[in-house]
């Protein structure tokens, strides 16, 4: 049950429903039913550690020392219990509604769960308590914890009753036995204590681990122990003497045990589950899923079990009444697989398909009127669910709330309340009983403020446009010549509204052409997508998606508020062209940004000329994923295959022959599943082997990953394959010279447009490319709507054959999966001469960003793996160059879910790409034909041509080469230049800068505490704060300034929280002899107002560290922006580091 963002810590259950807490902050509500997420409480400030059930209420405490609870049926909260100093760590309700709360602040406090009342506060431990047992029947519970003791208190007078401190260390958990009246400890000194709770006295002593127990399970005569040396001790209580027999099975450290029924569950730091029987002591069953240490089981019932750990889902499991069922582990684990698998299809995951989970309802007025909207939806979508279309900019429901263009402000209060609240739509949930006001005289005020702020920034920037734009065309960039034209130009009375700027920031200025001259207005260097910053709306849609979807960080933004006027574009690729940078060309950034200013480079224009002159047979090929996704333009259901509607919208734009590339899709498949068998039958060859149809794919090898060069198919993509098909085979059927053909294709990535220009794919005889021109499906639609055709009214046609027949497989190309099913289906035909045993290969369908399978090959274990979207991409090739890294066939798609979600597609929200992904199995399934290699003008072609697969024939035209990346500026040697500086430098020598930052902003002011730094001749680290490493070794540094932005309502940069969430597991003063200063960067639109900066602020001082100077927290909504705050307090840092001497870094 995937749903939170970070690790889930505690899950508990009731009949119907499971409550599970993370890190995320939130609490989220599961059907045991069907695994669907029900809905969501964001409240907590802080990590929800534990989580409980009673009677209709949640109760749920945080790592503050916050607990809350929540009313079940209403999600209200009811009551904040806000007395303890540190983190909770366990609490248990009784029978009489008390709740009972231990906590890292060595105490318990008794509370009343009806009204939040503190009742009492015990006292008595001297460290962490880590469990609770109440025993209402004799007024009295019992706490243990890690100072070594339990205790049992009287409830009524606060007072110890006794005291059990024969542990020689951290006791875990206890047990109370209600027919013998004994309590059970277990500690980490790998004993398990029985106490006789009224003379405290210890009865017996159990043996036999290696290593700490942390947990007991009581059955009959049974006590069961989990350790943290792999096994469970079995001791028979009727001879507590006996040494204890073991259950052994896990590898690792456990961490949990549970028991249902007859049936004893344990997990651990393997990440496996076993079931035990209890009547025989022997493994039923083993759970492989999990691949982090398992944390907690929960058995609700006797039809699913619930497992969680250290990641961000609960993984749900088979009944116990299939375990029973089985006769052995092989067929429990056949079983097993059948019945995750059926989970799977219900687990409410973004990208999986045709599940919807079932939403609760909450009640919402909007400007008076009553409506029933999903919990699910955040107030802008709930808005316009119901018919208010308010304006959004920088808002896209795939990539979360940004709340920078304010044009969806609202006001909004809660039932009872008689105050309204400004809010950002787009960042605020809904919850019953809100009231929201999106025609206020304050709201359209704000509204309008927006957008004149946007239109003062588009004529600014137009107007540097004019002054920069395209000076000089050859490519010139003489800074000099360019500096003394356009401060000549901006002095001029032409240009009155920037003359504040060079009276007052002549050196901003100055700064600000330069930076022009290595970051053009219009940047078209890229060759497939150019930027116009004159476009840019500052809306960081664009740094979101390269950075958090596609993992590249080529984009970054600029602060403008210094500049009068906004002068700056925010939009930023870091002092170099697009072509220079680590850009791949994967065009998402084009496909989300909502103003124009980053998009593909148009050829539409060119082709229009070619095609009036008349001079030349031109020729299209539609891409599988094109004619899925061009009905979307024209407002058809999503989904719809127009294929042959497509056929005849090609002929009608004017091109001479319309072929399918599906055609050369069925070729490159015959190619690379023989290049496949015979590296796999060659000991000497190179595996693993990377499919090389995505030129995104190929641009990020050839640049970031070199070394994979070798292991990249040699097969040419579809594209090009069909481009080589028509100027060296069709050309001389049909005799006319390849000179008198221009060849298009339409594709659904904007990549495929550099592609066709690499020069291995021009002909070395002739000069000419395969490829001529590539259009996307966005430029299509701009065709079709110039000609003012109107697509529903088309009628079907046929595409031109030779090229124009497919098979079902190359139908598959269109998704993620699609090209490793088709060379499965080849590669096992081409080598045994019968097809492939299950043509519908499931283990790689999907749009699960990574997937693994493994294949049964003639007694060979193929190991296989399925790829999609960049930041999946680098995740899996973390371990690239390890020994577990283990594969022999790798499919990599540089688009989340392939080309459907391809950079060149129709721009739409991401609930429409699983839409085309159902649809491309469902067509694919009606195709005749359904493997490449029976596709009968194929086998034609190699008949006539091409001779065999994988033929001298075949490499010449059908295959490549790949180069490393050359790149024309220093960008590389700045990279590893920065890397070595940093590598020299100590936390002896050096002073340490770490920032967080989601949009580039903090980054910058980070360098703007480096610059200063820098200036005083000191030497500085600056780096990420997830790059830094374990927070522990910050007791190593002398000075360290923390520098962070606060995204959304309070969460931690992306490439912060690793470090935070190390930063809290810390032991308080651990840290002091740090000396320290933090500056925030926040919006005060927001409640949680530079959340992240205060948090690491408290943490620091709860570790002991010194405080240099008073933390800094800037506004991005002052009139100058961040700076406001940050210029006086860089003259504080200043100040102070004059203090530092040559051979101290600080000195008191």
């Amino acid at each position: 049950m995937n749903g939170h963002s970070k690790n889930v810590n505690s899950i508990t259950t009731d009949s119907k429903f499971c409550y599970s807490g993370s890190n995320d902050c939130s609490i989220r509500v599961w059907s045991l039913e069907n695994g669907y997420c029900t809905s969501k409480i964001a409240s907590h400030e802080a990590p929800v550690l534990s989580v409980a059930v009673h009677k209709g209420t949640i109760i749920s405490g945080d790592s503050h020392g916050v607990l809350k609870s929540w009313k079940i049926s209403t999600e209200r909260e009811l009551n904040t219990f806000q007395s303890h100093t540190a983190r909770i760590s366990t609490f248990v309700i009784d029978k009489h509604q008390r709740l009972f709360s231990g906590s890292a602040d060595h105490t318990i406090k008794l509370w009343d769960l009806n009204d939040g009342n503190l009742k009492r506060t015990y006292k008595g431990h001297t460290d962490t308590v880590s469990h609770i047992i109440c025993n209402t029947k004799s007024n009295r519970f019992f706490s243990s914890s890690i100072d070594h003791t339990a205790i049992c208190w009287d409830i009524e007078t606060g007072t110890e009753l006794q005291k059990f401190s024969q542990h020689k260390d951290w006791v875990f958990s206890m047990l109370y036995d209600s027919n013998k009246k004994q309590l059970y400890t277990c500690s980490q000194d790998r004993m398990v204590k029985i106490w006789d709770p009224k003379s405290g006295k210890c009865i017996h002593t159990l043996f036999g681990h290696e290593y700490g127990v942390i947990k007991m399970v009581l059955h009959k005569q049974f006590l069961y122990t989990a350790s943290w040396d792999g096994r469970i001790g079995v001791y028979n209580l009727k001879k507590p003497l006996q040494m204890p027999s073991f259950l052994e099975g896990h590898s690792g450290k456990l961490r949990c045990l549970t028991r249902y029924e007859d049936l004893l569950y344990s997990g651990g730091n393997d990440g496996q589950v076993r079931v035990w029987s209890l009547k025989t002591h022997k493994c039923k069953a083993v759970f492989k899923g999990n691949k982090k240490p398992v944390t907690s089981i929960i058995v609700p019932n006797k039809y699913v079990t619930l497992t969680c750990g250290e990641e961000n889902e609960i993984s749900r499991w088979p009944s116990s009444s299939v375990i029973s069922s089985a006769k052995s582990k092989q067929a429990f684990e056949t079983l097993a697989l059948k019945e995750k698998q059926k989970i799977e299809l219900k687990r409410d995951h973004s990208y999986d398909l045709g599940s919807k989970a079932s939403e609760q309802e909450v009640k919402i007025i909007i400007n008076g009127e009553n409506f029933k909207v999903s919990s699910k939806l955040n107030l802008l979508e709930a808005c316009r669910k119901v018919g208010f279309d308010i304006a959004a900019l920088c808002y896209h429901p795939a990539l979360g709330p940004v709340g920078t263009c304010k044009c969806c402000v609202v006001d909004v209060k809660s039932e009872g309340s008689t105050n309204y609240k400004r809010a950002c739509a787009c960042a605020t949930e809904v919850w019953n009983g809100m009231d929201i006001r999106t025609d206020s005289p304050q709201v359209r005020e704000q509204l309008m403020s927006a957008i004149a702020d946007l239109r003062k920034k588009q004529k600014n920037r137009s107007l540097i446009m004019k002054i920069a734009g395209n000076y000089d065309k050859r490519g010139d960039l003489s800074l000099e010549r360019y500096i003394k034209k356009g401060e000549s130009r901006l002095q001029s009375s032409k240009y009155q509204i920037s003359e504040k700027v060079v009276e007052d920031e002549t050196d901003s200025m100055l700064d600000l052409l330069i930076d022009r001259v290595s970051n053009r207005f219009i940047d078209q260097t890229n060759l497939a997508i150019q930027v116009d910053h004159t476009k840019c709306i500052d809306c960081t849609r664009c740094v979101n998606v390269c950075s958090n979807l596609q993992g590249m960080d080529v984009y970054s933004t600029i602060s403008t508020s210094v500049y009068v006027d906004s002068l700056m574009p925010s939009l930023n690729t870091k002092g170099e062209f697009l072509s220079e940078t680590m850009c791949i060309s994967c065009g998402q950034c084009s496909l989300y940004c909502p103003s124009g200013a980053i998009t593909e480079i148009d050829h539409t224009e060119k082709l229009e000329v070619i095609m009036k002159t008349k001079k030349k047979l031109v020729i299209v090929g539609i891409a599988p994923s094109a004619r899925l996704s061009l009905a979307e333009i024209f407002k058809l259901t999503p989904g719809s295959l127009t294929t042959g509607q497509c056929a005849h919208l090609l002929r009608l734009l004017g091109f001479n022959r319309v072929f399918d590339v599906q055609f050369t899709a069925d070729l490159t498949i015959m190619e690379e599943g023989t290049e496949l068998l015979h590296r796999i039958d060659d000991p000497n060859s190179i595996l693993p082997m990377f499919t090389s149809c995505c030129p995104g794919w190929v641009n990020l090898v050839e640049k970031q990953y070199q070394n994979i060069i070798p292991h990249l198919s040699s097969c040419r993509s579809p594209q090009q394959m069909f481009g080589s098909i028509i100027k060296n085979y069709y050309a001389k059927k049909i005799n006319i010279d390849p000179k008198d053909i221009f060849c298009v294709t339409v594709m659904p990535c904007t990549a495929k447009k550099k592609e066709l220009l690499r020069e291995q794919f021009r002909n070395p005889e002739t000069g000419l490319r395969d490829v001529d021109l590539c259009l996307t499906v966005r430029e299509v639609g701009r065709m079709v709507a110039k000609r003012g055709i109107e697509f529903s009214e088309l009628e079907d046609r046929e595409f031109d054959n030779p090229l124009g027949f497919s098979t079902g497989s190359a139908h598959l190309f269109a998704g993620s999966g699609g090209v490793m099913e088709a060379a499965v289906r080849s590669a096992y035909w081409l080598k045994f001469g019968e097809d492939f045993p299950a043509l519908q290969y499931n283990a790689v369908r999907g749009l699960k960003g990574i997937k693994e399978a493994v294949l049964d090959f003639d007694g060979r274990q193929l190991r296989l793996a399925v790829v999609s979207g960049g930041k999946n991409i680098h995740k899996f090739l973390e371990t690239w160059g390890t020994s577990s890294f283990n594969y022999d066939f790798i499919e990599i798609m540089a688009c989340p879910g392939g080309c459907i979600g391809g950079g060149g597609q129709p721009r739409s929200n991401l609930d429409i790409v699983p839409i085309r992904l159902k649809s491309v199995y469902q067509r694919e399934q009606k195709m005749t034909s359904r493997s490449s290699h029976d596709n009968p003008y194929v086998k034609k072609l190699y008949q006539d041509w091409l001779k065999k697969p994988y033929g001298e024939k075949a490499m010449m035209y059908l295959h490549t080469t790949y180069a490393p990346f050359k790149f024309k500026s220093n960008l590389i040697k700045e990279v590893k230049k920065h890397e070595e500086i940093n590598k020299g430098l100590t936390s002896k020598n050096s002073f340490l800068i770490l920032y967080g930052s989601q949009t580039g902003t903090a980054e910058k002011a980070a360098e703007k505490v480096a610059d200063i730094t820098r200036s005083k001749k000191k030497k500085i680290r600056i780096m990420e704060m997830n790059e830094y490493g374990p927070p522990i070794n910050l007791k190593n540094e002398k000075f360290v300034v923390f520098v962070t932005s606060t995204f959304w309502d309070g969460a931690f940069p992306e490439n912060a929280t690793k470090f935070w969430e190390d930063l809290k597991n810390l032991q308080p003063m651990s840290l002091t002899k740090l000396k320290y200063c933090v500056f925030g960067l926040g919006s005060s639109t927001y409640t949680r107002f530079n959340n992240a900066a205060r948090q690491i602020d408290g943490k620091l001082k709860e570790l002991g560290a010194n405080e240099i100077i008073e933390i800094g927290l800037s506004d991005r909504e002052d009139k100058n922006g961040y700076l406001t705050t940050l210029n006086p307090w860089l003259k504080e840092f200043e100040r102070t580091i004059k203090k530092v001497k040559k051979r101290r870094v600080w000195k008191k």
